[in-house]
């Protein structure tokens, strides 16, 4: 019984993030797959994306090798492995706004992925990443910004893509130390929207900026997770970045950060009423 609740609940979360997305979807579908997946893994991924028909994409494949191209130097070589597993679904939106959906991947978060294909450049995309069963998703963003320069013609540098690369493992690396990925997530879009205003900003007004948002998601960053902030986003500074589009999407992000802890408080809050009215029986 335990199983059955877990799949449909899983089945359901698919269902909504989808269904969400179709709102919003008004293009074509680029559909990226991992080179190495093997018959039955590309039926689960492509059910996972809500792909039935392949035909209906345009699909290109991420190759191991392109993940060592991008992940080398910010991912171990045991990490990334032999095999390219991760797979990508995108199709263009509507607005401006980036939407992400994960499925099996425990490394990367939606927000990570969102923040990372900000700085890379990519706006008004609907993305669905997914593993063939529990994986780390850091190549997904390299399938996800080679989908968005087929969808919109539009290329991105590879000094760029390894900003966005080293974005993400220093976001998954720090939260997984400070036990909230989310709150670095916070923090990182905070400083960006700063950035965005002040492009010029120093180091020291960097690393200002990054107590500040650390204080305000109510997490205690060490001076060396500090110095890694301060260096990636020091690094972003100098590579050819649509800081407009950051700010928009770092607004965006936060706001999903708010809202997410205002229902969490939410619930919280109904929890309390429901034990306190079980205490009468």
């Amino acid at each position: 019984m335990k199983k059955f609740k877990r799949i449909t609940a899983a089945s359901l979360a698919m269902v909504m993030c989808l269904s969400s997305f179709a709102y919003a979807a008004s293009g074509d579908r680029y559909l990226s797959l991992g080179a190495d997946l093997s018959s039955s893994q590309k039926e689960t991924v492509l059910k996972l994306l809500g792909v039935s028909n392949i035909d209906d994409c345009n699909v290109s494949y991420v190759t191991n090798a392109e993940e060592h191209q991008y992940l080398d130097g910010h991912v171990s070589s045991a990490a990334i492995g032999t095999n390219a597993l991760s797979s990508v679904l995108i199709e263009e939106n509507s607005s401006d706004d980036i939407n992400v959906c994960i499925y099996n991947i425990n490394y990367c978060t939606e927000g990570m992925y969102k923040n990372a294909l900000a700085t890379a450049g990519v706006k008004g995309a609907d993305v669905v990443v997914a593993g063939p069963y529990e994986i780390s998703g850091t190549a997904a963003l390299v399938g996800t910004i080679k989908l968005y320069e087929k969808m919109t013609g539009e290329d991105v540098s590879d000094d760029v893509i390894d900003g966005s690369v080293e974005e993400l493992t220093t976001t998954g690396d720090i939260g997984e130390e400070v036990g909230d990925k989310s709150a670095v997530e916070e923090v990182i879009a905070s400083v960006k929207e700063d950035l965005a205003d002040n492009p010029d900003m120093s180091a020291s007004e960097i690393e200002e900026s990054i107590k500040e948002a650390a204080d305000k998601a109510g997490i205690s960053l060490s001076q060396d997770n500090i110095n890694k902030i301060r260096d990636m986003l020091q690094k972003l500074q100098d590579l050819d970045i649509d800081w407009s589009n950051v700010k928009n999407q770092s607004a965006s992000i936060l706001k999903d950060i708010r809202n997410a802890l205002d229902t969490d408080e939410a619930r919280g809050f109904f929890a309390k009423i429901v034990d306190w009215v079980k205490s009468f029986f």
